[in-house]
């Protein structure tokens, strides 16, 4: 590793409470960070973890309690978006966490009052997950696609006979209920109501 620095908003000064801890990694080996990634984070006792499958470049995302997202960002390398990723007993886990971290930051950006930049996901979602799990209709909120997501993955995870951890979901839908709350006391405007909306539910 060549070096390490603060990126994103918390680098900008433009953060706010909930926003992620980006960090951008400089190496000459990116196969061996990439390996040994899981291990060195390990201590921190996430919940989930994942390389996120659809970003320009690679991404190693860590979900802490709170919730709280860690990043860790290969700017100088470059890839493509994966394909759909078809439910399998081996993809479920993976599946799942990258649902609720995916809430997560949905419901990060509409608690700010940025509920305008939800409206793209929502194909997306259905496109790379939904759809393969059976969904016949894109979600058109944050609370439409839980219910969406959540009986098809109970589904499917009683016919692979797993029995996948609820403690992200339940930390996600936990800090959805508290972020939603911040959200319609901080602010009347126009772009929270709408916020609200976005939770509607939950």
């Amino acid at each position: 590793m060549i070096g390490v620095e603060l990126a994103g908003s918390r680098a900008r000064g433009t953060y706010d409470e909930l926003s992620d801890w980006d960090f951008a990694i400089c190496t000459s080996d990116f196969d061996s960070i990439a390996r040994d990634l899981p291990a060195l984070v390990e201590p921190l006792d996430p919940l989930g973890a994942e390389w996120e499958p659809l970003g320009p470049f690679p991404v190693y995302a860590l979900m802490l309690r709170g919730p709280t997202v860690v990043e860790y960002l290969f700017l100088e390398r470059s890839q493509k978006a994966r394909t759909p990723v078809t439910p399998t007993e081996e993809s479920l886990p993976a599946i799942n966490a990258h649902f609720w971290a995916w809430m997560w930051w949905l419901a990060t950006k509409a608690s700010v009052g940025h509920a305008d930049l939800l409206g793209p996901h929502w194909p997306r979602l259905y496109g790379h997950m939904l759809e393969p799990m059976g969904a016949s209709t894109a979600p058109d909120s944050i609370e439409t696609a839980i219910d969406t997501f959540v009986p098809r993955r109970d589904e499917l995870e009683q016919e692979y006979g797993l029995e996948l951890s609820r403690a992200l979901e339940n930390e996600v839908l936990e800090g959805i209920r508290a972020s939603r709350l911040r959200s319609v006391a901080s602010s009347g405007s126009a772009a929270h109501r709408a916020a609200e909306g976005t939770f509607a539910g939950l």
